[in-house]
């Protein structure tokens, strides 16, 4: 069994009442009564409407997350301790538990190390709420955060594309259906460097020309927090033709890349960007065998590759990526000997990048652009 707490939670600025539909209110409420742990029940219902997306400002995917983790829980409970939600009470989420949950993770579900971790730190979240709560005691909290995280012993194998690769990747997709979008969304997606699911929530307004004339592309990253990221002339001009063709209108709110569904726009989701990749890796592969797997965090990764590669530092990386610690940027910089040689080879060719004005390989130490960066202009 599993905790359906409804999609649509409470927006940010709208009232902080109950969001369900009031069928579904009423259910919500004889299963509070009924359950052995009324409050507990109460406590989800708070934490995953209101607390994570109204106080904590937390966005829908973060809200998701917590969400099927908890479910995850609640189905090891069952499975493991045949407790129900029922009958599950707040004494349920203690150490012995937990570690429990991380072990049938990986035995009963195949989960890596990163998903297991993951999933801890989403219950430890749950678990910091009803501390706050006076729900659990303060030793059965300590003893929860006590928890090490699960050991990753996978060999890494840390691939990018090369800059051919990229090129090659943006002539496929010119004689699709949707050329024009796909174009300008693999673009995009390469040269800000950004997470899938913030190029998906763009909306026009968020790329727009400073007073300088440049273009930048602001993002709302995990946590909603705001970033700002320069954009090349060539992006700019995609950007224009893009809209020419699927927003005549240029309504500013309107969702930059969408797909119809049932006859009605909706944003477009990551499967379909996973389809437009296959699509790529299909043509490429007929004359480059060799092509590593495309997927769109790749793009992101292969970015900072560049970024680092062109010598930009760390720390400016880091805020173009929008990492909240610099220690998840410096993943980057743990290359090989041949890798640091193999990048001098491709600083030494003068057409190192995918778009001639990017500005990635111009502004090392241009103050200018690292204060766009830091939000600083």
């Amino acid at each position: 069994m599993s905790i359906s707490f409804p999609r649509s939670f409470v927006n940010p600025g709208e009232s902080t009442g109950s969001s369900f539909p009031a069928f579904l209110e009423r259910g919500y409420q004889r299963m509070r009564i009924k359950a052995k742990d009324p409050r507990l029940i109460s406590l989800m219902g708070e934490f995953l409407r209101i607390y994570l997306p109204c106080v904590r400002n937390r966005d829908e995917d973060t809200v998701a997350s917590y969400r099927h983790s908890i479910n995850l829980f609640v189905v090891f409970l069952e499975a493991e301790k045949k407790i129900t939600v029922m009958t599950m009470q707040t004494s349920d989420f203690n150490q012995k538990n937990i570690v429990g949950f991380m072990s049938w993770l990986k035995s009963e579900r195949n989960n890596v190390a990163t998903t297991i971790n993951h999933r801890l730190s989403d219950i430890r979240g749950f678990c910091r709420y009803l501390y706050k709560k006076n729900a659990i005691a303060f030793d059965d909290y300590e003893a929860i955060c006590e928890i090490n995280d699960a050991d990753d012993d996978r060999v890494i194998d840390f691939t990018w594309l090369s800059t051919d690769d990229v090129c090659w990747i943006l002539k496929s997709v010119d004689d699709n259906r949707d050329a024009l979008r796909d174009h300008f969304l693999l673009s995009l997606l390469y040269e800000s460097g950004a997470r899938i699911n913030e190029v998906l929530s763009l909306r026009l307004l968020d790329i727009k020309k400073t007073v300088d004339g440049e273009a930048d592309v602001h993002f709302y990253g995990k946590g909603r927090k705001h970033r700002i990221t320069p954009l090349s002339k060539e992006i700019w001009k995609q950007f224009d033709r893009y809209c020419e063709k699927y927003h005549p209108d240029r309504a500013p709110d309107n969702i930059m890349f969408y797909s119809y569904r049932n006859g009605r726009k909706n944003k477009m989701s990551s499967d379909n960007v996973s389809r437009i990749l296959a699509g790529c890796e299909t043509k490429i592969r007929e004359n480059n065998p060799e092509l590593i797997h495309l997927h769109s965090h790749l793009f992101r990764r292969t970015r900072a590759m560049h970024l680092y590669q062109a010598g930009v530092p760390l720390p400016t990386i880091s805020e173009w990526l929008g990492h909240s610690n610099i220690e998840t940027t410096r993943f980057y910089a743990k290359v090989t000997e041949e890798m640091k040689r193999e990048a001098l080879r491709k600083l030494s060719d003068s057409d190192s990048s995918v778009f001639k004005d990017d500005v990635a390989f111009k502004y090392a130490n241009d103050e200018d652009v690292i204060k766009r960066l830091c939000g600083l202009k």
